[in-house]
């Protein structure tokens, strides 16, 4: 399958490169090794993550040893990228209301 990353992504993406690199004590290259392998599972074993909430079609891939996981949807042979989370606040919530509001039409989600 192919990932396909949306706008609303970009936040969470820059946070989390943020969250280690101000964090210098956290091990951020095993961080980002384990983020390659979670976009590599979800390539090959996408429908075996858990769905997200109460979202009928979103599903949640955590980020091996972080506080991180992958929010996702998945159309035709495309898995979508919601939004990275950080599993320890909701700013997500921004990122799932714009999604549902503008890119389910925008995409054909």
């Amino acid at each position: 399958m192919k990932i396909q990353f949306l706008e609303t992504s970009a936040h969470g993406l820059r946070w989390m490169m943020q969250y280690y690199r101000k964090n210098p004590q956290l091990n951020r290259d095993r961080a980002f090794k384990n983020y390659e392998i979670a976009k590599s599972l979800l390539r090959d074993f996408s429908s075996l993550a858990e769905k997200f909430e109460d979202f009928e079609d979103v599903w949640e891939k955590n980020v091996t040893l972080t506080a991180f996981s992958i929010l996702y949807t998945i159309r035709r042979e495309t898995i979508y990228v919601i939004d990275i989370r950080d599993q320890r606040g909701n700013r997500s919530a921004d990122a799932l209301r714009r999604f549902n509001s503008e890119l389910r039409n925008k995409y054909g989600l």
